[in-house]
């Protein structure tokens, strides 16, 4: 993950104005250009007009930074969820920036997720971000063994390094029926014994293994760690609206304490 071209998908929420703070201290510290993109309903009007007022908007709300990226304004018309994640593609962004509304499932599932619906069609990474939150103290990543796994914790390592972050790492081991915990406390399972030799030998880090339910450990693990950023692989498809009944990324985006990076897979 090479951070050269960060982009903030917006509008005039709370959420919109903290996804593109994000995005531009970012793309400052990374020394990246930055795009700021708003998608507007159809209407009959189209988009053109929209981009001074836009661009307005951003410099008046966010203080100057330095260095200052370089900023592109673009505003699309259609169906955000789709039309995020599709012009971040077409614009080959390396990190698309979305703010997280704070929602419960009952409204969720009456009103539908733009993050959800960006999580599953993105193919750019998706980094959804709390309000007032910082981003490039603590970042803490879950891998679970697999190839797709070791592309996630590459994309942790290069984000973390880039933003100048500390990078922890972790893994959830299921608990079998039966087994003693004290015995799985002492006893890590091979998958674990290898993920720890390869992050200690490719990464010189330690590697945290928990037991249990991989969403509720690492949303644990994120909350005791004082985690800023927490880093995820996120299959991409799947149903839209019940997030509680989809995979483990999709729940921890809006459970998570902190901001969460997904990796598409």
């Amino acid at each position: 993950m090479c951070l050269g071209h960060v982009m903030a998908a917006t509008d005039e929420s709370d959420a919109g104005r903290q996804a593109v703070t994000a995005a531009l201290r970012i793309a400052s510290r990374a020394g990246a250009r930055a795009t700021i993109l708003r998608v507007l309903p159809f209407d009959g009007t189209g988009a053109h007009g929209a981009v001074e007022p836009l661009r307005r908007w951003v410099e008046s709300d966010h203080p100057p930074l330095d260095p200052e990226p370089p900023i592109e304004y673009v505003v699309a018309q259609g169906v955000p969820g789709v039309e995020i994640a599709r012009i971040a593609e077409q614009m080959r962004a390396d990190l698309l920036v979305l703010g997280r509304k704070q929602r419960s499932q009952a409204m969720r599932l009456l009103l539908g997720d733009t993050a959800d619906a960006v999580a599953r069609r993105s193919r750019v990474p998706c980094l959804f971000v709390p309000a007032a939150r910082s981003l490039t103290r603590r970042v803490l990543v879950a891998v679970d063994g697999s190839g797709r796994g070791t592309a996630v914790l590459w994309v942790a390592n290069d984000f973390a390094r880039q933003v100048d972050a500390e990078l922890r790492v972790m893994t959830v081991e299921r608990v079998h029926a039966g087994e003693p915990a004290e015995l799985a406390r002492a006893t890590p399972g091979a998958r674990s014994t290898r993920i720890r030799a390869d992050v200690d030998r490719t990464l010189a880090l330690d590697l945290e293994v928990r037991r249990g339910d991989a969403a509720e450990e690492i949303l644990a693990a994120a909350e005791e760690r004082a985690s800023e950023v927490l880093v995820i692989g996120c299959p991409r498809g799947g149903p839209a609206g019940v997030i509680e009944a989809g995979s483990t990324a999709r729940q921890v985006i809006h459970q998570a304490p902190c901001a969460v990076l997904t990796v598409p897979l």
